[in-house]
């Protein structure tokens, strides 16, 4: 779906010290979601960002992997950062994205990955991303810049594509009209 963000050589060093600033500087969030490229790679910085970011506030941490939890608990003792990172997310989502397996429920990219709620900050809302109700992204537009956030099922990965040359049409869609999911912010 994002296929420049899983290359592991490029990218930009960044400070935690900024990132956390960054972060921080925009009040109207509950949590962070942080997807790859694989997060575990830098399981240890990631791990000191999320403590210093909850040092000034307690924001949740919904956290996408291509690892299964159960691999990352095997090697939490010899991977560096690992069970520090493991201990401080809310929200796993494990397995990797298989474009093949896309079957649009909520939260989760395809069929063979797994939505597993590793503290309680969550649970009272994933009723909300059971598989009976479509996914949900939004469209976010601003003069010259148009940017979609979510997972988008096949079908709005294709509207995606095919309307990003023409102009911009949005639908409101609401995940779970009866209770308002977590506001979060994609790093």
């Amino acid at each position: 779906m994002t296929p420049d963000a899983h290359p592991f050589e490029g990218g930009e060093s960044a400070a935690i010290d900024r990132l956390a600033a960054e972060i921080l500087a925009v009040d109207d969030i509950e949590g962070l979601t942080v997807s790859g490229g694989e997060p575990f790679a830098q399981a240890a910085g990631l791990a000191a960002l999320i403590r210093q970011v909850r040092a000034h506030r307690d924001l949740g941490l919904i956290l996408y992997t291509g690892y299964r939890l159960e691999d990352l608990q095997r090697k939490a003792s010899d991977a560096p950062g690992t069970a520090d990172l493991l201990g401080r997310i809310d929200l796993l989502i494990d397995g990797p994205y298989v474009a093949a397996q896309n079957d649009g429920v909520p939260l989760r990219g395809s069929a063979n990955q797994r939505v597993i709620p590793l503290t309680d900050r969550y649970l009272a809302h994933l009723h909300c991303y059971d598989s009976n109700r479509p996914r949900a992204v939004e469209l976010h537009v601003e003069i010259g810049e148009r940017m979609l956030v979510g997972i988008p099922s096949a079908r709005q990965l294709a509207w995606w594509r095919s309307s990003k040359e023409g102009p911009a049409q949005a639908a409101a869609m609401t995940a779970c009209p009866s209770a308002k999911p977590p506001s979060l912010v994609g790093t």
